[in-house]
């Protein structure tokens, strides 16, 4: 419940990224049990290593805006890259590459 109400705060931020990174999504928000870290995986189409590095450099005005929270802990912002498509991609190449033997 948590991540999702961190993940709508996040959201609007995305729209803010660079255009060399094409779409970027919020693939997962995982809130550590003490609340102290919420770890945020994001994808980007183009150029998800300039992404990350976006919201790395907002993280200070993201974590400002999770006060809106209320909460006596307010999770540190941690972000990091989402390779699940890129395996999927992997993936259906070698299986695409082993129908065509």
């Amino acid at each position: 419940m948590l991540g999702s109400v961190i993940r709508e705060i996040i959201a609007p931020v995305l729209r803010e990224c660079p255009q060399e990174c094409g779409v970027v999504t919020i693939t997962n928000v995982v809130v550590s049990d003490d609340f102290s870290h919420a770890t945020v995986s994001v994808s980007a189409l183009q150029e998800p290593e300039s992404a990350l590095a976006f919201l790395e450099g907002k993280t200070r005005e993201l974590q400002r805006g999770l006060s809106v929270l209320r909460r006596k802990r307010i999770p540190h912002l941690r972000f990091r890259l989402d390779h699940t498509a890129e395996r999927g991609n992997r993936i259906d190449a070698l299986l695409k590459s082993l129908e065509q033997e």
